[in-house]
Formats: structure tokens, C-alpha cells, sequence
């Protein structure tokens, strides 16, 4: 399983502020090559680019990055950054240009160092992000708690990291770097963003057409009730707020697919 940032490369000249450094290349990245009007990412143009450079040199800083000395309250914009990152760097990194599921390993063989300990995409989001939060989706196994690497966890959960984590695909959140300062905005507004995206009344006026992470981690918005009660919060669509209104809390739910397709320009 390929570490894309080992440890033997890293350099302590090159990491300053290691979490902003991250976060600034990531934002370099994004601003650069993705196109949002088409929700599209130039990964060709990103691999020759020095953006990607960029990227590359702030992995190498996590390598040896002390994250157990960071801020409980920084971490959750420190992970998801990681995430993104990671994402991005292991689509160009592991060629998985035909689609992140043309390689059967992409979410638990995408690794990175990270203070000397090795996550995986899988551990990031399903033991720091979710926090072993209950359903572990797709067979992912947990972090034990008693492990070093659990400890960096930013403890507190919060639903709306589902909109945040970028999965290189047509029906991902879009790929964003986050501040800690505007952390609560940033994901509440990545989370109206999707979910008007993604969110429509069936033809029959009587269910509602909601994203599939809804059914995969249904536990983590409280269920059924919880998914409604989370995405009608959030509406705008008249539509759908007239139905709400006509069936209450009876609104039946529908999973769009999921469309793996890589969303290259």
C-alpha cells in the first residue's frame, strides 16, 4: 500500500506552519483546477502543475507534523484538509484516471504519514472525521481506542463532514480547503450547497430523492426522522417544502445512485 509522503523525504525546512501550509496548497489546488459550473477537476493539467508541486511539498511537512500538539478545536479543519489532500494527491500519485474504484485499494491503500503514524483515507474519515462514529460503511474497520492514533481524533462529530470530504467522483462534495476560524460557516454552507445539488422531489409528489450517503450513514444523522428532519431544515426548493408541508414527517425517501465517475474536465 503506497505512503505518498514517506518519511525519508521530508524536509524541516520546507514545513513553516505545516496545517496552514496544507491548507494553502490545497486551496492552490482547487482554485486553480476546479471548475465548479461543471463540477469538474483538471487532473491532467493538476499532475504537471505547480500546484501540485505545491501539494506534494506539504505532505512531505505532515510527515514528521507533531498533530497531537494541535488545538482540539483546530483538528477538525486540519482532518478534512488531510482528506481532501490526500484525495487529490493519490488520483494523480496511483493514475486512477479511469475512476477512484478502478483501484479496488484507493480509500484503504491512499495513505499518508502523519506524525509518524500511517492513515489511510478509510481511517481518516471513518475514525478521526466520523470518530468510530456507528456503522463503519463499506467494511471499514475502526480505530482502537486505546491506540496513539485514535488520541488525534478532533472528538467532537459533526454530520456535515459527509459534504466536505471530496471523493474525486461526479457525485462528491466538492473539493475545498477549511479554515478552523469559519469552520461551522464553511461546512453549512458546502452542505446547502450539495444538497441543492442533489436533492429532489419525486414525480409522484409523495418522496423525496436524497443523496445515497443518506442511506449508507443514516445513523449518523439520527435515521430516517433524523434525514428528513436534517434536509428540510435546509431546503429551499418550493417544491419540496410544499410537500413537506402536505406529508410531514410521513415524506418517504428515495437514494439517488451514486455515480462513481471520475469528474475530470
Amino acid at each position: 500500500m503506497p505512503v505518498l509522503n514517506p518519511i525519508e523525504q521530508y524536509s524541516r525546512a520546507a514545513s513553516g506552519d505545516t496545517p496552514g501550509l496544507l491548507a494553502g496548497a490545497l486551496h492552490d489546488a482547487c482554485a486553480a483546477h476546479y471548475d465548479a459550473a461543471r463540477h469538474a477537476f483538471d487532473y491532467t493539467r493538476f499532475a504537471r502543475s505547480p500546484e501540485f508541486a505545491e501539494l506534494r511539498v506539504a505532505a512531505r511537512a505532515l510527515a514528521d507534523f507533531d498533530c497531537a500538539a494541535l488545538h482540539i478545536g483546530l483538528r477538525l479543519a486540519f482532518w478534512l484538509n488531510v482528506y481532501n489532500a490526500l484525495v487529490l494527491h493519490a488520483v494523480v500519485a496511483r493514475r486512477a484516471l479511469a475512476g477512484v474504484r478502478s483501484l479496488g485499494d484507493f480509500f484503504t491503500g491512499s495513505q499518508y504519514m502523519i506524525g509518524g503514524h500511517v492513515f489511510s483515507l478509510d481511517e481518516i474519515e471513518h475514525g478521526l472525521l466520523r470518530v468510530n462514529a456507528p456503522r463503519l460503511a463499506f467494511g471499514a474497520k475502526p480505530l482502537r481506542r486505546d491506540e496513539p492514533r485514535y488520541a488525534l481524533a478532533p472528538y467532537i462529530f459533526d454530520e456535515r463532514v459527509h459534504f466536505a470530504m471530496y471523493s474525486a467522483c461526479r457525485s462528491s462534495p466538492a473539493p475545498a480547503a477549511y479554515a478552523a476560524d469559519s469552520l461551522a460557516e464553511s461546512l453549512e454552507g458546502a452542505t446547502c450547497d450539495y444538497l441543492t445539488a442533489h436533492v429532489r422531489l419525486a414525480p409522484d409528489g409523495a418522496a423525496l430523492v436524497v443523496p445515497r450517503v443518506f442511506d449508507w450513514y443514516a445513523a449518523d444523522f439520527g435515521g430516517k426522522r433524523g434525514v428528513l428532519e436534517f434536509v428540510l431544515a435546509r431546503t429551499q426548493d418550493e417544491a419540496v417544502a410544499a410537500a413537506a408541508e402536505r406529508h410531514g414527517l410521513g415524506l418517504r425517501l428515495r437514494y439517488a445512485e451514486f455515480d462513481w465517475t471520475l469528474n475530470a474536465a
